[in-house]
């Protein structure tokens, strides 16, 4: 029993000063900040945590960063109390994402909380600088070996004592940098974020007494772990299933380029479990994530889908959650593996399953299937580093988080945000063109919402943008490194039916034949490597994904389809293909509505090899467990039967997945733009119908030679 909790009133007080503290926090760290990645793109968070790490207030900038703050000062609170020791004024810096960051160029700062001689809590913050060292610019490599051929991690290390900056520790990290200027200011960015969080907590102590604020901290955590519990129990219990594939370099006959990240969450009563660990063994270079990284996403996706309209206590979910791994995959790696490309590759995959796992399993609740959301854009192509010299001889290297332009995942009740970015990143967003060309010597062409990019649905995804960029002010070529995923298959996954977003596109072309490539034959284009290079006469293009759909595209409101042709988020091919809706000949988009109806009883019963579709139920004839399937009971037992015709799809221990009627495309048949790229045709789209109305129930991306995933098993 806390016997120093405040009263209700001073409770909530101290409550909102923390976030307020911590809110201010970043507001600083931007303004003192000269980093397009930290001012305009928001790439950063700030937090506060009790005594022994615990996550209390957060940042909702980049929430995927949250969890870093906790295993940083675990880890100093491990192996530091003696020695150098933790005093008032201190300040402990690092970027090991074997300690706690996601990827080395992600640097976390964090300082004690001392009240009266007494550690009381922790400020800190995380940034991601512009470059860390290491041989490629940017500190991200697409051929890296292992963790040596990166930048090379500093461990936690004190580089504030007593509130001065210790001189040799800041010139030892800003040495390893090709742009040191930018990493300074960064740095001096979150030493002053975190030095005035620390007087504004101490100001609380002083004001309310720190047993007092000590005791609402703790009670904030154990709330918000309450809360969470009450939020599980109201869910049925079962099991749900996600896969999301990678690829590293060239493909190979035996698909050993390819690595998948696969979860099963199980829910029984009010505790929840993520087990990675039938993931891919880790690859050898750099797109394995450190079990930091998972952690960190694992925590942001639940933050998002359970925790929304909860008390916001990210220090709350370990206790509920239980996340289970296995060293040595793509999704925790073991040391030394190479981890810097982390953050756009394996991270998203893990965001992307643990995403649709926690979807699926809000779905099987009515009252809680409005919280749904398909997937959201991924970090993929759309995004990377460049790097060179400009005209006047000074290194440069930036991402220009164009990526964050991709589409969000659309709900049972509204369309995705287009250009939106990604769900565990609230508060990023890409940067101002403008920005980005007085940092790089670019000048962008093009930047917009493209047509045909999001994942189709009866509720439509986010569109993803096409953005067309060219050197200027440089007569060096311009490195370019990659992202590099996304290219041969969709990742952000569609819902109830909805299929998934569509995936990204890059290329470096000749100046002026980008239009070209938007329309006639499908063309293959080359994968990116560490060699890829933008030069005079050349534009670099990248289209970023979209977010997925939700439901079945045929149920979608005709006129809504329209809206879309017309606001140029879908064109009218798209329309025809994706959403069955035919428009009448003119300059001015209507809808042909006889040649609709028939296009779409077509369509379904071509899902069904041609047969009449069962007739609708006027209500659900079981207890829902998906937005499609429901559970019933009775002579022949517990069955599991579609939600719209009632048809059956066998024992409630079964697989209703392997029952339903499947529709094989190839991913280059979904793309955006009429282009593949190399290996892409080992990856398929499936939809799955239900054999007796012809309703969508699940559209799922894999490898041809994978099996159907049982996405969803009740207990």
């Amino acid at each position: 029993m806390i016997t120093d909790l405040p009263d209700p009133i001073t409770l909530e007080i101290i409550r909102h000063r923390l976030d307020g503290i911590n809110d201010e926090a970043a507001i600083m760290l931007r303004r003192v900040s000269g980093s397009q990645i930290a001012v305009e793109a928001n790439d950063l968070n700030t937090a506060i945590t009790t005594a022994d790490g615990t996550v209390v207030a957060c940042g909702k900038y980049v929430l995927c960063q949250v969890a870093s703050l906790n295993l940083v000062t675990r880890d100093v609170l491990d192996n530091y109390r003696e020695n150098p020791g933790i005093a008032a004024g201190d300040q402990f810096l690092t970027n090991d994402p074997y300690v706690g960051t996601l990827h080395q160029p992600d640097v976390v700062l964090i300082a004690p909380v001392f009240h009266q001689g007494t550690l009381i809590g922790w400020c800190g913050s995380t940034v991601h600088q512009s470059d860390v060292g290491g041989g490629t610019a940017g500190g991200l490599s697409l051929d890296s070996q292992s963790i040596f051929d990166e930048p090379l991690p500093m461990p936690p290390i004190r580089i504030v004592e007593g509130d001065r900056i210790r001189r040799d520790i800041e010139r030892d990290y800003l040495a390893r940098s090709r742009t040191p200027q930018l990493n300074a200011l960064d740095l001096a960015g979150q030493i002053a974020a975190n030095r005035a969080a620390v007087q504004a907590v101490q100001a609380l102590c002083v004001r309310y007494g720190a047993a007092a604020v000590v005791a609402a901290m703790d009670h904030l955590v154990d709330v918000a772990e309450v809360q969470l519990r009450e939020r599980l129990r109201a869910l049925p219990d079962g099991s749900w299933r996600q896969v999301s594939y990678l690829q590293r370099g060239r493909p190979t006959a035996d698909d050993a380029d390819v690595y998948a990240v696969r979860l099963t969450v199980s829910k029984t009563g009010d505790e929840l479990e993520l087990d990675f660990s039938a993931s891919s063994p880790q690859a050898p270079g750099g797109i394995n994530a450190a079990l930091p990284a998972l952690v960190n996403f694992s925590i942001a996706s639940v933050l998002i889908y359970l925790c929304a309209d909860l008390l916001w206590v990210p220090g709350a979910v370990p206790r509920v959650v239980r996340i289970v791994s296995r060293e040595g995959t793509v999704a925790h790696a073991r040391w030394p593996a190479g981890v810097a490309m982390s953050t756009a590759t394996s991270c998203q995959a893990i965001r992307s399953v643990v995403n649709g796992c926690l979807s699926r399993m809000l779905e099987s609740s009515a009252e809680h299937a409005d919280r749904t959301m398909a997937g959201c854009q991924s970090s993929g192509a759309g995004g990377g580093v460049f790097a060179g010299t400009s005209r006047t001889g000074e290194p440069f290297s930036s991402m220009t988080l164009d990526e964050l332009t991709g589409g969000g995942g659309a709900t049972a009740v509204v369309d995705g945000a287009d250009s939106s970015g990604s769900t565990t990143s609230p508060g990023a967003a890409c940067a101002n063109v403008e920005v980005n060309e007085s940092y790089l010597p670019v000048l962008y062409l093009e930047r917009r919402e493209l047509a045909d990019s999001a994942g189709p649905g009866r509720r439509r995804g986010g569109s993803g943008c096409s953005i067309v960029l060219r050197p200027h002010g440089t007569a060096d070529p311009i490195q370019v490194v990659s992202f590099a995923q996304g290219l041969q298959h969709p990742s952000a996954i569609g819902l109830a039916g909805g299929d998934p977003g569509r995936q990204s596109v890059f290329a470096v072309l000749p100046a002026g034949s980008e239009q070209a490539w938007q329309s006639g034959p499908v063309r293959e284009l080359p994968l990116p490597d560490a060699k890829v290079r933008l030069a005079a006469g050349e534009v670099h293009l990248a289209v970023t994904q979209g977010g997925g759909g939700y439901g079945d595209p045929l149920d979608r409101n005709p006129d809504d389809v329209v809206a879309d042709v017309v606001a140029g988020h879908v064109s009218r091919a798209g329309a025809a293909r994706d959403y069955g809706v035919l428009l009448l000949d003119g300059p001015h988009p209507a809808l042909d509505e006889a040649a609709t109806t028939t296009t779409r009883a077509q369509l379904r019963q071509d899902r069904i090899g041609g047969r009449a579709p069962a007739p609708a139920l006027s209500q659900r004839p079981g207890r829902r467990w998906t937005t499609t399937l429901d559970l019933t009971s009775g002579v022949a037992g517990d069955r599991i039967v579609c939600a719209r015709c009632g048809g059956d799809l066998g024992a409630a221990d079964g697989d209703p997945y392997s029952r339903m009627a499947l529709q094989e495309v190839p991913t280059s048949g979904v793309a955006p733009w009429p282009v593949r790229f190399p290996g892409s045709e080992r990856f398929v789209v499936r939809r799955l119908h239900c054999p007796h109305c012809g309703v969508r129930m699940d559209v799922q991306v894999a490898l041809r030679t994978d099996p159907v995933v049982r996405a969803a098993e009740p207990r």
